[in-house]
């Protein structure tokens, strides 16, 4: 779900507004508490940088990057976006995946934009 600050930031995108910020960061955390809209952050919160991105077409978007194996090891139930300024514009809680230490896992977050 775009969240409320998500909302205002495409939206000044969309204007060609200098406020609005490019997404550049998956998270990844361990929260499964429904999505409000008004989130600021993930629950044990993991940032990564978005390394690709890809136009799926039919208003799909694709963002991938990867946990390394340096990573910790966590039970992730929630995926987001942060933009250039930190700020948490898009959040979702999935089914539950277990990250184990010392692996590294790809992470393609696709959203569609409506």
């Amino acid at each position: 779900m775009v969240l409320n600050a998500g909302i205002t930031n495409v939206i000044d995108l969309l204007q060609g507004n200098s406020d609005g910020k490019k997404f550049t960061h998956i998270v990844v955390g361990t929260g499964n508490a429904a999505v409000t809209g008004n989130e600021t952050a993930l629950t044990g919160q993991l940032a990564k940088e978005i390394l690709t991105v890809n136009n799926l077409g039919g208003g799909y978007i694709q963002f991938n990057s990867e946990l390394t194996a340096g990573d910790p090891a966590m039970l992730i139930q929630e995926m987001g976006v942060l933009n250039e300024d930190g700020v948490l514009c898009y959040r979702q809680v999935i089914t539950g995946q277990n990250k184990v230490a010392g692996v590294t896992y790809s992470i393609n977050y696709k959203i569609r934009v409506q």
